[in-house]
């Protein structure tokens, strides 16, 4: 985030949270979500020049509207009006945006660095309270609610930078002698990533110094106990090290001498707005109480104050959200605060009437005329005189008009004053976008924080800080609904000897969890159903079958699968659930998720109404609401009077359509980079979590979504071609879940597929022991049962890349060897060459530079044959890895720039491999320059494609690029200081990921000099 210091003066911005952004003490207004990604892209890259065609793609990707650069314009336009001219410029096609440093992500790496230089002093209270400072600039999820591929991978590296930050700052707390006060928040962190060694380290470590060794020994048994069940991987090597240490009471692990933290407060943000100053009330005052223990939400009721008090014609200011999410109260806090702006009054009604129908805007307006004095025959007989008089009544007044519930804008209308001074607030589960003049706030559930605030506020500080872990988890459980958080918080404020951990094991189960968040009047469930009587019997059918599958969000074309329905149907019906707060936009542009609770409450009610139980379905659209008849209430469902027809008829036909798409996506996959580039993380997410759903599903042997085989080919499809570090715990789960299936049923081919998954995950994160197990069992099942030969081709190769892994060349040559004859007799020419390419691999690790030329021309010569651009991208790399390791660098250069010409740009990750060998070849040609420029390119690809892994090795390649001083630039110094700041972030990455590379790093980071170009490599059976 470079940018010129002093440039727009007073302009700062935080992203890691909302994104707001403040001249001097003013905050801005920033514009829609869109609008706001814009503004992202341009403030991650300030002082840079953008273009047009790069912020297209960062708003829309591969799929942009019809007039996506006047679009690009318009938003500029309004951002320019907003931020000055002087800070946001058009440059040749592109445009500049000039902040200085005022970003709080810059403030964050500053920390970071100061952080870093404190340990290296032996510093740690001071490293810590700089960590603590850093950790306070998160507002909750980093530019929440951005849409954008672009915000969705800022969101995701900021994310994982947020947890990389945590273990930092509790690691040294813990070398600082702050073990006793970290174990609380270690706890909580392990339980949150069960699976990162080192915070469990951490923990032992803790406890061990505060007395509690025999806890300490069972945090380690923990960690290796699930380390087995979900990867099938011991304890690695620090964990056993630390475990041994612990046992043998080594004493070089006491506590160093403690030193007084302290801790540094938050950047400050802008202050609040002076609130209004309420000086008088006047009759009508029908304003319901405001809840005392109202927590959070500043931001939101800032844009609806800003909302109400615009000027001109009647401001309609509309909160839309799912049923528990805190609307009504969010809207009687805000009346409150403005009553003494609107001192001719303030009505209210609930328009949801006591007897569960909707108000008619006849009888509402009857009651607001009777609030001002209006009575008997006064009032008129019809909506439309009625309207008329009570806008005449109005007129010339300031009444702020309060509507709660609403069902419709037609519902609104009438009841909308007709002359400026008046405001009205508007309450639904709707989105409401009929509405003239209005203003539109979403209200998402609480943050988690401000969740736990208002748990500590009914139930009481002492409780809470007494379990402050049973809290957080009592809070994630109600997903942080505030219905639902009132409703235990009340039980746990009726029952004085309750705990909250008591409490907590009553919530077993989603449907379970629905059971228990009810307390008097107040029910969660019942929240619910009020949304779900207000869909037709086709928005209903939808909103049970969308929450079946138990992923974690859809994409258009898997709703239209689940639903069966052409996209474009599908698609409408998906968006009139968002509509009416029944689903919402996940944080993937396009694609659709439930909330926890809401997808309990579906599957419940579609297991409800399948049993014929009387409920409520959906409201028929043929008919008045007050007249429905029960054969008309089956919800579209195929077999309204057996909960056990639907179960087998919807359930699993929904599960079977969307594996069908995911096995098609993922087949299509396999063949072309175009479509492989095209998967995102979150179907390999989807995958997995569908996969481990039907993998557990009972008594079908070949139903829920197709032979238990066809599954296991879709997992190892994923496994093909996912990015480990985004997708090795959905798809561990996955396989360990579908292996136990396979082995109860005797499926040895889907045994065989389950251990090859395995096998190759275990492979990537360095498990190799654990890796070669599953890998020689599933070589056995494929030679021993004689299965397709594809997939033993696949062990065969799986097994010989875990070989390379460990530097065990000969028996990697072996197998590879093996699979290329195999795939010789299937007669598939193009897997025989691309797998010729992993045996030349294995002949160079040999120095066998000759016979490893030999098999790259064979493959060179089928990529021309089958003219695949794709396959002889893959040769020419493999021949610039050959002359590398030659010392042929020039050579090396030529054949990679050949495959980076060869290769499809939107390829992201095959093209940033290919870059970061450049990188390394040009480096040791001694072309300086070229190099630093190859691997900055590098990292951005695989930022593009969202590898992980890959972007840090990009990044340890840039700092060796930039630390070298045989090139021309800016001075050794600055390129050390760069260098060394690519490096930290490299090693903030690989460092938690186990990766072995960063090893290498901790001598650089220390002031050391990379020695020579030191080679990364790939493991050679990953697809490139």
């Amino acid at each position: 985030m470079a940018g010129e210091e002093g440039t727009a003066v007073g302009l700062r911005f935080a992203v890691l949270g909302p994104l707001r952004g403040w001249q001097g003490e003013v905050e801005l207004s920033l514009g829609s979500p869109q609008q706001q990604s814009l503004l992202l892209a341009l403030l991650f890259r300030s002082g840079r020049h953008v273009s047009g065609a790069q912020l297209i793609d960062d708003l829309w990707g591969d799929e942009p509207p019809a007039r996506a650069t006047g679009v690009v314009r318009t938003y500029v336009h309004r951002l320019r009006r907003v931020l000055g001219a002087e800070a946001l410029t058009s440059v040749g096609g592109g445009y500049l945006l000039a902040v200085g440093g005022g970003l709080d992500t810059a403030r964050c790496e500053s920390l970071l660095t100061e952080a870093r230089a404190r340990r290296a002093d032996g510093h740690h209270p001071e490293a810590a309270a700089a960590l603590r400072a850093a950790l306070a600039l998160w507002r909750g999820e980093p530019m929440s609610g951005l849409p954008g591929p672009y915000a969705q991978r800022q969101r995701r590296e900021w994310d994982e930078r947020r947890l990389t930050v945590t273990e930092l700052c509790l690691e040294a707390e813990v070398d600082g002698g702050r073990s006793t006060e970290s174990v609380a928040e270690l706890s909580a962190v392990v339980e949150e990533h069960p699976l990162r060694e080192r915070l469990s380290e951490l923990l032992m470590l803790a406890l061990f110094r505060s007395g509690r060794q025999a806890e300490a020994l069972a945090v380690y048994r923990a960690a290796d106990r699930r380390l087995r069940t979900e990867l099938g991987v011991g304890a690695g090597p620090g964990l056993r090290d630390l475990h041994g240490r612990i046992l043998a009471a080594d004493g070089s692990l006491a506590a160093p001498p403690g030193r007084t933290v302290l801790l540094l407060p938050p950047e400050p943000t802008a202050p609040p707005a002076a609130g209004p100053d309420p000086t008088s009330t006047v009759v009508p005052a029908q304003l319901p109480a405001a809840a005392a223990d109202f927590t959070g939400r500043q931001a939101e009721a800032e844009v609806l104050r800003a909302a109400l008090r615009e000027p001109g014609s009647v401001p309609v200011a509309a909160v839309a959200g799912m049923g528990g999410v805190g609307k009504t109260a969010l809207a009687v806090h805000v009346a409150h605060s403005l009553a003494a702006e609107f001192p001719d009054g303030q009505l209210y009604l609930d328009l949801h009437g006591a007897d569960g129908r909707p108000t008619r805007p006849e009888e509402a307006l009857a009651v607001f005329l009777r609030s001002f004095g209006v009575v008997g025959e006064a009032i008129p007989a019809g909506l439309a005189e009625r309207s008329a008089r009570y806008r005449s009544l109005l007129s010339g007044r300031r009444v702020l008009v309060l509507l709660d519930n609403a069902r419709d804008a037609e519902q609104i209308r009438p009841l909308l004053p007709g002359s400026a001074g008046c405001s009205v607030l508007v309450t639904s589960r709707t989105r409401l976008g009929a509405l003239p003049n209005a203003r539109f706030a979403e209200l998402p559930v609480l943050p988690a924080e401000e969740a736990v605030t208002l748990l500590t506020r009914v139930v009481g500080a002492e409780r809470v800080a007494a379990e402050e872990e049973a809290a957080r988890e009592l809070v994630r459980l109600c997903g942080q609904l505030p219905l639902a958080v009132r409703i235990l918080a009340a039980r746990l404020a009726c029952r004085p000897g309750w705990t909250i951990a008591r409490l907590l094991a009553k919530l077993t189960g989603d449907r379970y969890r629905l059971d228990a968040l009810r307390s008097g009047d107040l029910a969660v469930e019942s929240s619910f159903r009020f949304g779900y009587d207000q869909l037709d019997s086709e928005q209903a059918r939808a909103f049970r079958l969308l929450a079946v599958p138990e992923v974690p969000d859809l994409s258009p074309a898997a709703v239209a699968a689940v639903l069966d329905l052409p996209e474009p149907a599908a698609v409408e019906l998906a968006e009139c659930l968002v509509d009416c707060s029944m689903l919402e936009i996940s944080a993937r542009p396009d694609h659709y998720r439930y909330h926890d609770l809401l997808r309990a409450f579906a599957q419940r009610v579609g297991q409800d109404d399948g049993q014929g139980s009387g409920q409520g379905h959906g409201r028929d659209t043929s008919r008045d609401d007050t007249s429905r008849d029960d054969s008309s209430r089956d919800g579209g469902g195929p077999a309204a009077g057996s909960g056990e027809a639907w179960d087998a008829a919807e359930t699993v036909g929904a599960l079977t359509r969307l594996a069908d798409h995911y096995h098609a996506r993922v087949s299509a996959a396999l063949g072309t980079s175009a479509a492989r580039s095209a998967l995102a993380v979150g179907e390999y997410l989807g995958v997995g979590a569908l996969v481990s759903q039907c993998a557990k599903l009972p008594g079908r042997p070949a139903g829920a979504a197709g032979a238990l085989d066809r599954l296991a080919e879709l997992l190892l499809g994923c496994c093909l071609l996912a990015d480990s570090g985004h997708a090795t715990r959905p798809l561990g789960h996955a396989a360990n879940a579908l292996l136990r299936a396979a082995l109860e049923r005797g499926d040895r081919t889907a045994e065989a597929r389950a251990r090859l998954v395995l096998g190759r995950l275990l492979t990537e994160v360095g498990s190799a022991p654990s890796a070669l197990a599953e890998l020689l069992r599933a070589r056995d099942l494929c030679t021993t049962h004689g299965l397709p030969q594809p997939l033993l081709a696949l062990a065969h190769g799986s097994l010989a890349a875990c070989f390379v892994q460990i530097g065990r060349p000969d028996e990697a040559v072996t197998g590879f060897s093996a699979a290329a004859s195999v795939w010789e007799r299937a007669g598939d020419r193009r897997a025989l060459a691309a797998e010729l390419l992993n045996l030349a691999g294995a002949f160079t690790r040999q120095g066998r530079f000759d016979a490893a030329n030999r098999v790259v021309d064979q493959s060179l010569l089928v990529s021309h044959q089958l003219a695949d651009r794709e396959l002889e991208s893959r040769a020419r790399d493999s021949l610039g890895t050959i002359a590398h390791d030659r010392g042929e660098h020039d050579q090396a250069v030529a054949h990679q720039r050949a495959a980076l010409a060869l290769t499809d740009p939107h390829d992201h990750r095959r093209t940033g491999r290919i870059l970061l060998r450049l990188g390394e070849s040009l480096r040791a040609a001694r072309r300086g320059a070229e190099a630093v420029e190859a691997a900055g390119r590098a990292v951005d690809a695989l930022t593009l494609d969202g590898d992980h892994r890959g972007r840090g090795l990009a990044l340890a390649a840039l700092g060796d690029a930039l630390a070298d001083r045989r090139f021309g630039g800016p001075g050794p110094t600055g390129d050390l200081a760069r260098a060394r700041s690519c490096w930290a972030e490299a090693h903030g990455i690989l460092a938690p990921i186990g990766s072995p590379e960063a090893e290498r790093l901790l001598p650089l980071l220390g002031g050391g000099h990379p020695a020579g170009p030191a080679r990364q490599r790939w493991p050679s059976w990953l697809p490139t």
